[in-house]
């Protein structure tokens, strides 16, 4: 098996978001070696090396097989209100980098509204102008699908290939929201 560098242990660890002792015991090595690998201080044999970097691609393999929606969900939600108007939208959605949002009516989830929403009304004669008064609730697309915050990876993964988000519940609430470009980050 090829490995990476060594110089790479530590941010390989990181990623993991565990520590040299859980990283240790998981390669059965001690922690002082685990420190001396990531400083580049010692020569390692092959046979630590090895282990290290199997606990490392092990932990990950566990990890990626495990991880729900609370690990990929972004928080907080950035939504909009029903009665916002889509100039509005669009001047959100330029700020903050998005190409969709959910519509909320208060606490609960009504809608959701897209870039292509918007340029859906263009296409239909509506001048930029005209969007200041075009409101939400009279052109937004169904709500997306809410989920609870243990629903697993490759569940979303089915959800978004109908819809371009899926929300995230935790006790009753809203508490994140998953994209498609979110699960690609996972490869």
């Amino acid at each position: 098996m090829p490995f990476p560098r060594i110089e790479e242990i530590k941010k390989m660890r990181k990623q993991l978001d565990i520590t040299q002792s859980e990283l240790a015991r998981m390669a059965n090595v001690s922690q002082s070696t685990i420190a001396k690998l990531e400083r580049n201080s010692i020569s390692a044999s092959y046979e630590i090396v090895t282990r290290v970097f199997e606990a490392i691609e092990n932990e990950g393999r566990m990890r990626k097989i495990n991880r729900t929606a609370k690990d990929v969900l972004h928080s907080p939600i950035v939504s909009v209100l029903k009665d916002a108007t889509l100039a509005e939208v669009s001047d959100l959605m330029k700020k903050r980098g998005y190409s969709q949002l959910p519509v909320m009516n208060l606490d609960n989830v009504v809608g959701s509204v897209s870039d292509e929403t918007i340029l859906n009304q263009l296409r239909q004669g509506s001048s930029l102008d005209e969007l200041s008064d075009i409101r939400v609730e009279s052109v937004m697309n169904d709500a997306y699908p809410v989920i609870p915050e243990n629903t697993a990876v490759d569940m979303i993964a089915t959800l978004l290939s109908g819809s371009p988000a899926v929300l995230v519940q935790r006790k009753g609430k809203i508490s994140g929201i998953i994209t498609k470009s979110d699960l690609l980050k996972l490869i």
